[in-house]
């Protein structure tokens, strides 16, 4: 499931499942979902998801890829050891920023 919230200006979508190929749609729909009001700032946390396939990698660098088309910037947060890794293997870490928490992640939206 992907839950979304609001820290002031900047959009968290947390995803508590392991991101597959279906959670990679809902993550699609909730990033089509965020209003397309200036640059949208969009923090994923993964501090509950336990996993990354494949699909999910691609599901990430969408959810950036929508972002960055309208102006805006999507970073990480929260990762797993397991799927820091993973990400690492991916190389999404060079292409995402990545934080330790949701917290550091939204504050990082105010530098």
């Amino acid at each position: 499931m992907i839950l979304s919230s609001k820290q002031g200006a900047v959009t968290v979508l947390s995803v508590d499942v392991t991101l597959d190929a279906d959670a990679g749609d809902q993550l699609r729909a909730a990033v089509r979902g965020i209003p397309r009001v200036g640059r949208p700032q969009l923090v994923i946390d993964l501090s509950q998801s336990q996993l990354i396939d494949s699909a999910g990698c691609e599901a990430l660098l969408d959810a950036r890829d929508e972002v960055l088309d309208v102006g805006g910037d999507c970073v990480l947060a929260g990762a797993s050891p397991l799927c820091a890794d993973i990400l690492a293997i991916a190389g999404l870490d060079e292409q995402l920023a990545t934080f330790h928490g949701a917290n550091e992640a939204v504050a990082s939206f105010a530098r």
